[in-house]
């Protein structure tokens, strides 16, 4: 039930559709007093022993909604909508601000929790409200993107004291009909950025942006992984400058708060790692962010194994510690 493709085991499945009905019943019969594990599309987990003890609990709801107000446009999609789809049905509309958020794997719900991103896009800047399931009361609530608390890969549901215990149900969106292509990252910005706006549709950047995906990403049909499988390291201004003078071609990206965002993939690559493998865990050969379920058969273990391997190798050469994007159970 995960990207990855790793054998798992848990303690107790159960699937659920309608979120209404189906979660109060789950508190009132305790299934929340002991430990679970809420599993959407499974795209940024890795079991790490092939065993869960508790229950994992599946989300299959659907249903996505449209409501124009003038320009704006709200899409509010069930938690188990799969993002790609989202994204395909908002660009078939015509509608701005989803594009550049395509081929990501996995469901809108997780993608809330993440604050998922690619290509100068983050669905914070989307977000209008989450609503939740708080296990703990058994009781549903709206939360707004400011109380979402996003950051870089982050939000409040990876924090205690509410990790695991709010369920995401429905996500909404705010998208717009006015068009609004975002073309920053350099890859787009060299195809588009000469163009006549007038010529650009929300489906043309989706294009782009899933041939850029498949250029360099393995195929989720055909070949394992979670996708960026570390964070991009943020250091200090004082701190990348030192590296810079060691390591000349090291490239950085300054943050609004004025700190430097590093490129994971490129501090993999320079630390020798590109090559690694470990039992059937392998790195990605044209995207060494990117850990692989090379043969099909890999282990959790191996996954960890190499990951440990890289971080260490990254921290000897360069100093700096790279985090796992990844959840591991």
């Amino acid at each position: 039930m995960t990207t990855f493709g790793l054998k798992a085991e848990c303690g107790r499945f159960i699937r659920y559709d309608d979120p209404s009905a189906d979660l109060p019943q789950l508190h009132e019969a305790g299934i929340f007093d002991g430990p679970f594990l809420h599993l959407g599309g499974g795209s940024n987990l890795l079991f790490t022993s092939g065993h869960f003890a508790g229950t994992v609990l599946h989300n299959c709801c659907s249903g996505l909604v449209f409501a124009r107000i003038g320009d704006t446009v709200m899409a509010t999609a069930a938690a188990g909508c799969r993002l790609d789809d989202v994204c395909r049905e908002a660009c078939r509309r015509g509608l701005w601000g989803m594009e550049n958020l395509s081929g990501i794997p996995g469901n809108i719900g997780g993608a809330a929790v993440q604050n998922v991103g690619a290509y100068g896009t983050e669905l914070r800047d989307l977000v209008d409200e989450v609503e939740v399931f708080d296990t703990v009361s058994g009781h549903f609530r709206s939360l707004s993107a400011e109380e979402c608390a996003y950051g870089y890969r982050d939000s409040l549901f990876k924090h205690l004291p509410v990790a695991g215990s709010l369920v995401v149900t429905r996500v909404r969106l705010r998208l717009t009909a006015l068009p609004s292509p975002r073309l920053g990252y350099k890859a787009l910005a060299d195809r588009f950025g000469d163009a006549d706006p007038a010529s650009l549709t929300p489906t043309l950047l989706r294009d782009a942006v899933i041939a850029l995906r498949d250029a360099k990403l393995p195929d989720p049909l055909t070949t394992g992984s979670a996708g960026s499988f570390f964070t991009n390291p943020v250091v200090s201004a004082d701190a990348y400058e030192a590296l810079k003078a060691v390591h000349e071609e090291i490239p950085g990206h300054i943050t609004p708060a004025g700190d430097v965002k590093l490129s994971a993939a490129w501090l993999i690559d320079h630390a020798g790692c590109k090559s690694l493998r470990i039992g059937g865990a392998a790195l990605w050969p044209s995207q060494p962010l990117v850990i692989v379920n090379a043969t099909g058969e890999a282990s959790g273990a191996e996954v960890v194994a190499l990951e440990h391997e890289i971080c260490r190798r990254v921290k000897e050469v360069f100093g700096v510690a790279l985090v796992p994007e990844v959840v591991h159970i």
